[in-house]
């Protein structure tokens, strides 16, 4: 584990590294899967904010999900998972279903919106618009790049998760991103939102804003962010970079679709089969580092 600290230049570098295209917006949130912040009871909005990177478990909240605050360059961060909890893992293996874990990437369009509508625990959230790629395991309790990886909108939605401490092994996702808290619901007792849940939701829902981008990457790559000279393209990116890359993978015979400078679907797929062919089902984690670029003789260099 390590410490590190982010900022609003640093995540104008995290977007620039990873070729995403950020909109003119209020507020845009930024998901950092195994990364904890280093006061979780600390919501407040700063210029900086400390983080550690942890290791992904599936029992406890690993995760960190930022508002970014971009007109005033400020940062709040929120205990949260980015991933499945192992109990609904386990109720899934044996087909394989409902479970997913979502792939890092940008999402452009995360909608204010019930969560669970019609149901007591329905609440204000987050709600995912568009088909978009996650993996499903059927082997074992964790998603590995041998898993298969599935294009749906399966509601992989910005919620409370219903936990109240890091320590949490009962916090609510089959795939879900969620923060730390309680929601206001029609459950008994449930007459207002709690801890920081509350705070996330509050500062959101003030806002005009109704659509909020999603940016999600690992926490290792976060901390590393302020080092990194070369483009790492993987889901959501756009841009020349990216038709370079859809020109390599056309003239090796793996992409068939349009060169367009947007990393989507059928980029992902024609990626993911470049990558098994080339190094195996376990390293085809459908992003191009540094020794993906170099198979495809393509130049990342910023």
């Amino acid at each position: 584990m390590s410490t590190f600290s982010l900022t609003h230049d640093l995540l104008q570098r995290l977007c620039a590294v990873n070729q995403f295209m950020l909109p003119e917006t209020s507020m845009l949130l930024v998901g950092l899967r195994g990364a904890v912040t280093s006061n979780a009871n600390d919501q407040s909005f700063k210029s900086e904010q400390l983080l550690e990177t942890a290791e992904i478990n599936y029992s406890n909240p690993r995760c960190t999900i930022l508002q970014w605050d971009m007109a005033n360059r400020q940062l709040a961060a929120f205990p949260a998972s980015t991933v499945p909890n192992r109990i609904n893992v386990s109720k899934s293996l044996a087909g394989g279903e409902r479970t997913n874990c979502l792939l890092t990437g940008y999402y452009q369009d995360y909608r204010k919106g019930i969560h669970k509508a019609g149901t007591p625990t329905a609440h204000e959230a987050f709600r995912q618009n568009a088909v978009h790629p996650f993996r499903r395991t059927s082997d074992d309790l964790d998603f590995e790049n041998d898993d298969r990886i599935e294009y749906d909108n399966p509601h992989d939605n910005i919620h409370c998760g219903w936990f109240q401490g890091l320590d949490s092994t009962n916090y609510a996702s089959a795939g879900c991103q969620v923060i730390m808290g309680f929601p206001k619901c029609d459950k008994p007792g449930r007459d207002k939102n709690i801890g920081p849940w509350q705070v996330f939701h509050d500062n959101a829902y003030a806002l005009p804003q109704n659509s909020f981008p999603y940016v999600l990457v690992n926490g290792r790559e976060a901390s590393e962010i302020s080092t990194m000279q070369s483009a790492k393209l993987r889901f959501g990116s756009q841009g020349p970079l990216v038709a370079v890359l859809q020109q390599a993978l056309k003239v090796k015979g793996f992409y068939e679709g349009i060169v367009d400078s947007d990393f989507g679907e059928r980029t992902l797929k024609a990626l993911i089969g470049f990558q098994q062919q080339k190094f195996g089902i376990n390293e085809a984690d459908g992003i191009v580092g540094p020794i993906t670029a170099q198979e495809l003789g393509i130049n990342l260099s910023l």
